[in-house]
């Protein structure tokens, strides 16, 4: 994976603007090639959403185009402070995808999902990649093979992002910057409850992990909902 490099479109291709727009899906893609192992590449234009191609031997655009503006602030406010943390996502030792299995038992292929680990910072990617609507859990990863003892093996999510087994995580989602905590005793037995709208992603980053009977009470008065600040929210009900 390290040796690939990720990329949306290139001179022989369509502009990235033009094949995936510069709404969720654009921007959910992004988030995937900003966050895979291996090597992100923006293409010449991309940010700024030029629909011109760029070859080696283009000495100077042949189009008047002017930048999206919202599409440079989507970046600004997505995509750039996940770059920032590229080391978090570069490394291959403690990735893992992981399936979402919906109501029904069944996984759907749609959804991408990954993390990462680097020493003690942890990031999970979620992409929805379908004009629909789903949810379900998170909970196991896909088998990948063990090397030294040459088996297929699993990990549950808890085990991929090294969760304690007591206590609660606090995470933020650097797509929306709400901050979510969830027990990490659910975490290990059920998952993660994600439920995603079209071309909807997340990006849960900053985990630390807090304990105590306050935070249990911050967090059954969320009930899965986010907030700006999750010390806002303590200070709320026990400040």
């Amino acid at each position: 994976l390290k040796r690939y490099v990720n990329f949306m479109n290139n001179p022989d291709e369509k502009t990235a603007i033009e094949q995936y727009g510069n709404g969720d899906k654009y921007f959910g893609v992004a988030t995937v090639l900003s966050t895979l192992p291996g090597l992100p590449m923006f293409g010449h234009g991309q940010v700024e959403g030029f629909r011109e191609k760029y070859g080696m031997e283009f000495r100077m655009p042949k189009w008047d185009e002017q930048p999206d503006e919202g599409l440079v602030r989507g970046h600004d406010w997505k995509i750039f402070p996940i770059l920032h943390r590229r080391y978090l996502f570069a490394e291959v030792e403690q990735f893992y995808v992981y399936d979402l299995f919906t109501a029904n038992g069944a996984v759907d292929e749609n959804v991408f999902a990954y993390s990462n680990v680097f020493h003690s910072e942890r990031g999970l990617i979620l992409y929805h990649n379908r004009f629909a609507d789903t949810r379900g859990w998170i909970r196991t990863s896909a088998a990948y093979l063990d090397k030294g003892a040459g088996e297929l093996r699993q990990k549950s999510l808890a085990e991929g992002l090294r969760l304690p087994h007591e206590g609660y995580a606090i995470f933020m989602d650097f797509v929306t910057h709400l901050e979510y905590i969830r027990s990490c005793g659910e975490l290990w037995q059920k998952g993660l409850y994600v439920e995603l709208h079209a071309y909807q992603h997340h990006a849960f980053m900053d985990w630390r992990i807090v304990d105590g009977d306050k935070w249990g009470a911050v967090h059954d008065a969320l009930n899965g909902t986010g907030v700006e600040s999750m010390q806002g929210k303590w200070e709320e009900l026990f400040g």
